[in-house]
């Protein structure tokens, strides 16, 4: 066993090995699709002489920037990565650039412009991750991202000085996420602004959600995402035509009518995320023209009438949410709800596991769903679930157990009938096997099957008597009685005649004479059987004295021995 994980080791090793692509950086190379690089000073990129073998190769590039000074990147400065893609490609290209631990970082104008220009791809994608060793240390100039055409853009910060409108300027952008960076607005920009931002998420954690905190920036879409909010100024987003989803995650606050007051007026929001504790009644009448709504794993509480309102409701999401910590009111209203609106249309998405088999959700899996659990929990059977609080549930669970009930009597009562030909298909005679006289009487011997004794047989064409002949050696039957033995071949051929005898009519000293042909070619295949696995056992063995020659070698080249070297004797 200790041999079979070191061979795994070595082959995890294999997976990534060394790879000098850039002057002055680390880089490890992942089976030619992935590479990631880390450099300790900003230094320009610029290929070694032994990249020439990388190019073209991987569809992700990480790398790491790492300094304890102040970061500056100047224009064009990451466009020698478009080299390591290849110029189309099938699947998702992805750069990933981390920038710790510095003190300052100042990008120039047209700094990310040339990423991913000239590559076909069915996605492009880009993510920036900000560590500095103090807030507001990041400084990005006038057209940063000029001229990108990307599908998804991610940023990570705690905070950008510049504003939006300087820094998307010409840009074209499908998705474009913002988490924990302060974000500014500057109205006098818009009248030069250019860019093409089809959504944009900002994400924050805030107290007080306002137009302040989350400004109208120009884009088509526009969704809000506020951790740990307690105060919601819905008013002060009456005039944002572009606002259209609306998360709040973990608020230190229940969602009641007056958080979401005002939210009736904003016409274009059309989805709404809540991952709180507590929903109260009434409080989705402000947010009725909704056509997606997603609950998280902290909701517990939700009020019987909160979905009366929602009228316009295409979408329900509860993938997350933890049914077998709902309270027993709450999981069934919300059963209930999703029952009746699923004939009206509605798209459910259910969670995908139920390690508890909670009923409530083997019967909504059943309702919307394949029925999986139903047949991995054995609810039908179950008495928690025959018993249940939820009076949909326990109906629906009674009303399965009888009629599974009603359909195993059906089969009993009903066996399926046997289909018989409409023609009557002649009787062959079967064929008699010659009897054996043992004590001169006609009737045969069967050692094996009794169940022909009795029947009349025809008489064979020859008797023999077992005891007679076991009476004689062989070389003295063949001396003085040749005409027994030529009557004992003939009669032996009758009856061991393979294609018209049965091994079921055979005589214990037939079969210790002639052995079932079936036997002997089991045997045969059971003796050359393990030979494949034998073959493969010894490939894999071989392999991994291989590896371990190979490793060792390796760690030889690159080991330098060292000598001990005598000490002087101490001075006293």
């Amino acid at each position: 066993m200790a041999a079979f994980y070191l061979y795994f080791f070595l082959i995890s090793l294999s997976l990534a090995k060394s790879c000098d692509v850039f002057n002055g950086m680390t880089c490890s190379c992942y089976e030619s699709t992935e590479i990631r690089c880390t450099m300790s000073k900003i230094v320009p990129l610029t290929f070694s002489p032994s990249s020439i073998s990388y190019l073209k190769k991987f569809s992700s590039i990480d790398i790491k920037f790492v300094d304890d000074d102040a970061m500056e990147l100047d224009r064009n400065y990451f466009s020698n990565l478009n080299q390591l893609f290849p110029d189309t490609a099938r699947n998702a290209l992805s750069i990933t650039l981390r920038f710790q631990n510095f003190r300052s970082f100042h990008a120039k104008s047209s700094c990310f412009s040339q990423l991913f220009q000239g590559l076909i791809s069915p996605y492009k994608r880009l993510t920036i991750e900000f560590h500095p060793v103090k807030a507001k240390s990041i400084v990005f100039e006038q057209n940063t991202f000029d001229n990108i055409h990307i599908n998804e853009l991610s940023i990570f910060a705690d905070s950008l000085t510049s504003p939006f409108e300087s820094i998307f300027n010409n840009t074209n952008i499908t998705h474009l996420n913002i988490e924990g960076a302060l974000l500014a607005h500057d109205p006098l920009l818009l009248k030069d602004y250019n860019g093409h931002i089809q959504s944009l998420k900002i994400t924050r954690m805030i107290d007080t959600v306002n137009s302040e905190e989350f400004p109208p920036f120009p884009v088509q879409s526009y969704t809000i995402e506020a951790h740990k909010m307690r105060t919601l100024d819905a008013l002060s987003f009456i005039n944002y035509t572009q606002l259209t989803g609306l998360n709040i995650i973990q608020p230190d606050v229940s969602i009641t009518s007056n958080i979401l007051n005002g939210m009736e007026n904003i016409q274009t929001l059309k989805s709404v995320s809540f991952d709180a504790e507590r929903i109260a009644d009434g409080a989705l009448k402000h947010v009725k023209n909704i056509e997606t709504l997603i609950l998280g794993t902290y909701t517990k509480i939700l009020d019987t009438e909160i979905f009366t309102s929602l009228k316009s409701l295409k979408q329900l999401d509860v993938r997350y949410v933890q049914f077998s910590t709902l309270h027993a009111n709450t999981s069934c209203s919300l059963a209930d709800y999703i029952n009746r609106r699923r004939m009206m249309g509605l798209t459910v998405y259910l969670p995908n596991e139920n390690p508890y088999c909670d009923c409530i959700l083997v019967f909504l899996n059943n309702m919307v769903d394949d029925g999986s659990q139903l047949v991995k929990c054995q609810s039908t059977n179950n008495d928690r679930c025959l018993f249940s609080s939820c009076s949909i549930v326990s109906e629906y669970f009674t009303r399965k157990q009888k009629e599974d009930m009603e359909e195993e009597q059906q089969k009993k009562e009903n066996p399926p009938s046997v289909i018989t030909p409409s023609q009557s298909i002649p009787i062959q005679d079967q064929y008699e096997p010659p009897s054996i006289d043992l004590n001169d009487n006609d009737s045969p011997y069967y050692s094996d099957d009794n169940t022909f004794i009795g029947d009349e047989r025809k008489p064979a064409s020859s008797t023999i008597n077992p005891v007679e002949v076991n009476n004689y050696d062989e070389d003295e039957t063949i001396r003085k009685n040749p005409d027994v033995i030529s009557s004992e071949t003939t009669t032996n051929s009758l009856l061991f005649d393979p294609d018209e005898s049965n091994t079921q009519y055979a005589t214990r000293d037939m079969k210790r004479v002639h052995p079932d042909s079936k036997k002997t070619q089991t045997n045969k295949y059971l003796a050359i059987s393990w030979i494949p696995f034998a073959i493969i056992a010894a490939c894999l063995f071989l392999s991994l004295i291989i590896a371990m020659i190979s490793y060792i070698i390796y760690h030889k080249q690159r080991t330098t021995s060292f000598k001990l070297v005598p000490q002087a004797a101490p001075i006293v």
